[in-house]
Order: C-alpha cells, then structure tokens, then sequence
C-alpha cells in the first residue's frame, strides 16, 4: 500500500494564496448602484475608443436636474454629451 506525501508548505501557501485573490478581484468586480438607472450604449463597431467606464452625467447649470448614469466608452459618452446637451465625468 503506497504512502500519500503530504505537499510542501509553501505549495499550499501558493494555492491558498491564489483562492484568497480570486475571491478579492471577484468582489471588486462587481459593484451595483441601485440608486439610478445605467443605461448601457449600444452602437455600431467603430474605432477602439478604449474600455467601458461608468460615466455621471449632470445638466450644467440645473443644480435640481437628476444626475443619469451613462456607462460606455469615451467614444460613446462623448456622442452621449452631443445629443442630450448633459456633461459627463467618470464614477
């Protein structure tokens, strides 16, 4: 009957290690804002603006207007700002 060999500590250390990062970069992920709508932009393939950001976006001078949260790229968000007139700024 063969013997198990119990693995070397720090292959443990790495392993628990890896679970610990995971389980943090998961929860940094995922962030819900359940105060506002987030109206996600969908357009049709163009030039890479860069990634998807989660923009805030306020009517300049209407201090009592609703802030509307816009999430797209810099591409977008500037098409966003051209149309309705709102001034965006990332979250």
């Amino acid at each position: 009957m063969k013997r198990l060999v119990p693995a070397p500590q720090w292959l443990v250390l790495v392993l628990a290690l890896t679970v610990v990062a995971l389980g943090v970069s998961g929860l940094a992920i995922h962030q819900p804002n359940t105060a506002s709508p987030v109206v996600a932009a969908v357009t049709i393939p163009g030039p890479q603006c860069g990634p998807t950001y989660q923009w805030s976006c306020v009517i300049p001078g209407c201090p009592t207007c609703p802030e509307f949260y816009f999430v797209g790229t810099v591409c977008e968000k500037n098409e966003f700002e051209k149309q309705t007139g709102r001034v965006c700024s990332p979250i």
